[in-house]
């Protein structure tokens, strides 16, 4: 915990710990009811009415509200290595890439890699390194490039990500007006 905050902020950050995996147990229930509910009675609808378009979207949120959900919670988790396809992160943690960015934020895999995935550590430099693009000017950002373990980010690096990467031993050089960084390989 953080010796410098005062008690109430402390209490907090324990209080959050504490809730933390019952709180991911019931946003996954949730998650799972929700769209297998609306699973099941999508094609029991008439096709083309406007109730059936209805529940298409509702079953849409769900799942947009599943991936953020989990992706947010899992921030939390205790710390762990594990070897991942790099793909398959940056594309479960899209939906928090994107709020981070302040607009949507789009991948780009021009090739795969098994890379060290340790989180919650590596989830939050991608996370932090999104933010860069929060400065951007309205409209679309331009795309990350993920060749393997290769992740061009096409924007400034903040600190806070620059400094999270090196702690991971991910290596970073520049690359026109953003940094290709090569995440460790699992």
């Amino acid at each position: 915990m953080s010796e410098g905050k005062p008690p109430h902020g402390r209490a907090a950050e324990q209080a959050m710990a504490l809730l933390l995996r019952p709180v991911r147990h019931a946003v996954n229930n949730l998650s799972m009811v929700l769209t297998a509910n609306l699973d099941a009675a999508l094609p029991r609808l008439p096709e083309g009415e406007r109730v059936t378009k209805q529940v298409a979207r509702a079953r849409e949120a769900a799942m947009d509200y599943d991936h953020l959900a989990r992706g947010f919670l899992a921030l939390g988790r205790e710390e762990g290595v594990r070897p991942a396809p790099a793909a398959r992160l940056l594309q479960e943690l899209l939906p928090l890439l994107s709020l981070a960015a302040a607009g949507p934020v789009e991948v780009r895999t021009l090739g795969s890699a098994v890379i060290e995935r340790r989180s919650p550590a590596l989830e939050g430099a991608l996370i932090l390194s999104a933010s860069g693009a929060a400065g951007l000017p309205p409209g679309p950002r331009p795309p990350l490039r993920l060749d393997g373990a290769r992740l061009v980010i096409p924007w400034a690096l903040p600190d806070d990500a620059r400094h999270a990467f090196e702690s991971l031993g991910a290596a970073m050089e520049p690359e026109g007006e953003g940094v290709a960084i090569t995440l460790p390989p699992g």
